[in-house]
C-alpha cells in the first residue's frame, strides 16, 4: 500500500511538473543574447518614442523591487518602449525566466548577458559603468540620454512612463 503511494505521488508531480514546462506562459518567456554591440541595436531599433533600458540581476534586492514597480507601470503603459537587460550568467537563464514570468514581464525586450566577459559588456554599454546596479538608462525622443543609478522610485518611474 504504501508503495502505490509513494508511485501515485510521484506520478502526480511528475505531471504536474510536464504541465508547467508545457504551459503557455514558460515558453513564451524570451531572452535574447545579449553580445558585444547590442546595446547600440538595442537604442537603434527604438527612436519613434521615448525608451526606458533598466539593467538588474537576481541578487540584487533593489532590482527585484524594481522590477516589481515596472511591472504595475508596465500594465498601465503596455505600449511603452521598455527593454530589460539581466547580467547574470548564462546558465542562470531559467531562473531569469522565471522572475520574468512571476512579474508579468516575459513579453518586454528581454536580453541576458550571453558573453563570460562581463567587463567589456559593461564598457560597450557605458565606459563609465563598473557594474553597480540596477541602473537604467533613459533614451528620450527629444532631448538628452539620462544615466540613472541606483532602484528609481515610483514617483521617478511614473515621470518616465508618463505620456508626453
Amino acid at each position: 500500500m504504501k508503495r502505490l503511494s509513494y508511485w501515485l505521488i510521484s506520478l502526480c508531480l511528475l505531471m504536474a511538473a510536464a504541465a508547467q514546462a508545457n504551459s503557455p506562459a514558460s515558453a513564451s518567456v524570451s531572452l535574447k543574447a545579449f553580445e558585444l554591440g547590442s546595446f547600440e541595436q538595442i537604442v537603434t531599433d527604438k527612436n519613434q518614442q521615448d525608451h526606458l533600458v533598466i539593467l538588474w540581476s537576481f541578487d540584487c534586492p533593489p532590482c527585484i523591487t524594481e522590477l516589481e514597480k515596472i511591472s504595475e507601470l508596465h500594465q498601465q503603459f503596455p505600449n511603452y518602449q521598455l527593454t530589460l537587460i539581466n547580467t547574470d550568467a548564462v546558465e542562470e537563464q531559467m531562473r531569469v525566466k522565471k522572475i520574468l514570468q512571476q512579474f508579468d514581464l516575459a513579453g518586454l525586450d528581454n536580453w541576458g548577458f550571453a558573453n563570460d566577459d562581463e567587463e567589456k559588456l559593461r564598457y560597450d554599454i557605458d565606459p563609465r559603468w563598473y557594474g553597480d546596479l540596477p541602473r537604467s538608462y533613459f533614451f528620450p525622443l527629444v532631448g538628452k540620454i539620462k544615466r540613472l543609478r541606483g532602484a528609481l522610485t515610483s514617483e521617478e518611474l511614473w515621470e518616465l512612463f508618463e505620456p508626453s
